[in-house]
């Protein structure tokens, strides 16, 4: 076994002993705050949904920005940027509420989108150089 292949079994190995930690400390946390969520998210979905928003726009812009700085591929960063702009309209209603749900899954099928071809030329990039 090479050492890449090692080094890929460890990150694994640590990936999922912190998915299983981060599941037993956030179960009971998440047990206990459930009436208190419930409370506050009822008839709050649209909240719940400008709040990921809040959170998928600036995380895919500095992985857009620091994946274009690697590999100087710009169509990455354009189709999820598009992509976060129907998730915006979506979201905000600008056009009809009825439009929420098709904006968003298109929106978010585009950002996932631009983040597969995001980490491609990430790769692509990191083998060239040290080819």
């Amino acid at each position: 076994m090479t050492d890449e292949h090692s080094h890929r079994l460890d990150r694994l190995a640590i990936l999922l002993s912190a998915l299983c930690l981060v599941h037993c400390l956030a179960l009971p946390v998440a047990l206990l705050a459930a009436p208190v969520l419930a409370t506050w998210m009822t008839g709050t979905e649209t909240t719940v949904h400008w709040i990921l928003l809040a959170l998928a726009v600036p995380l895919s812009i500095w992985a857009f920005v620091r994946g274009y700085r690697h590999h100087r591929d710009g169509i990455a960063s354009w189709v999820g940027t598009i992509g976060l702009v129907l998730m915006f309209l979506g979201v905000s209603h600008l056009f009809r509420e009825s439009l929420e749900i098709p904006l968003t899954l298109a929106g978010v099928a585009l950002v996932s989108v631009a983040h597969l071809r995001n980490i491609r030329n990430c790769r692509r990039a990191h083998h060239a150089a040290h080819a």
